[in-house]
């Protein structure tokens, strides 16, 4: 158990950022508490980061274990194929988690669990590549989109937990889309590679797109998320100018740093402007959750 425990640290470090998701992840789980508009204790919002945690682990476990002959051909410094842990190793701690996930789902009621067990078939359909192999991959953006969407579901798995069922209002269905997009961009931008350093996986949106082409997709990416972060403070917080000049500030912030990514062209000011999103997509979330209290 310890040594599977020090295996999972080093993978974790290199394709499971634990830090970096709960940066993420916890603000959103907040943000989602004012999006349906009911009083969550803190039980059960550190349940739902729990469960958001375990499951995107489940996930992460299916695409080692789906992309594992494209990995070793393609990715030979990632964590399996250096030998730091194995796919028996990541089995074992997916049934731990799997079970985990299953427990908590039990106390948030019917509507949760029977939502969170589609959630698993539906992952183990993106596992097996929806039965479509090489056909589906082929296809690189309607396949990442597709896979994409399994963070969609945990995002509806959060409402529905809070709220007992999925809420059909104005301020859910602007949170939702913020939440897609802002998740959209996190998937997006951690596959922007600086030219040279794309590799042959064929499997980055550089690589298709170009460096410059795909930095200016992200920079509209990011407008579109601030507008709906806009309009998300306006159901909340009406004739509030407050909002929209931070919107405005924290896009001159994310276009400054994509403009020197693109000037630069180094992995520093790569990480920089992923680490800029990062940082802003937590920070709004955060002003979200806390213009309840406003």
């Amino acid at each position: 158990m310890i040594t599977l425990a020090k295996n999972f640290y080093s993978y974790q470090k290199l394709r499971f950022p634990l830090f970096i998701l709960v940066l993420s992840l916890l603000p959103v789980t907040l943000s989602s508490v004012t999006a349906v508009g009911i009083k969550s204790s803190l039980l059960s919002i550190t349940s739902v980061l729990f469960l958001s945690i375990f499951y995107i682990l489940h996930i992460r476990i299916g695409d080692e274990h789906r992309d594992f002959e494209h990995d070793n051909l393609h990715h030979k410094n990632r964590p399996i194929q250096k030998g730091l842990i194995t796919l028996a190793d990541l089995d074992k701690i997916d049934f731990f988690v799997t079970f985990l996930f299953i427990f908590l789902l039990v106390f948030f009621g019917f509507n949760a669990f029977v939502f969170g067990l589609f959630m698993f078939v539906f992952t183990y359909a993106a596992r097996k590549e929806f039965f479509l192999a090489e056909k589906l991959r082929s296809h690189f953006f309607i396949y990442n989109f597709i896979n994409l969407f399994q963070t969609v579901l945990l995002q509806v798995l959060v409402y529905i937990i809070f709220a007992g069922k999925l809420p059909i209002t104005h301020l859910v269905a602007f949170h939702f889309t913020f939440i897609y997009i802002g998740t959209l961009i996190f998937e997006f931008i951690r596959k922007i590679y600086i030219p040279g350093t794309d590799g042959t996986g064929k499997d980055t949106y550089t690589w298709y797109l170009g460096f410059d082409k795909a930095i200016s997709i992200y920079v509209i990416l990011a407008l579109l998320e601030l507008l709906l972060f806009f309009q998300i403070t306006r159901f909340i917080t009406p004739n509030s100018p407050l909002w929209f000049l931070l919107s405005l500030a924290v896009f001159v912030v994310l276009l400054i740093f994509a403009l020197l990514n693109i000037n630069k062209r180094t992995l520093k000011f790569n990480q920089l402007m992923q680490l800029s999103f990062v940082l802003t997509y937590s920070g709004l979330n955060l002003v979200i959750y806390f213009l309840r209290l406003y």
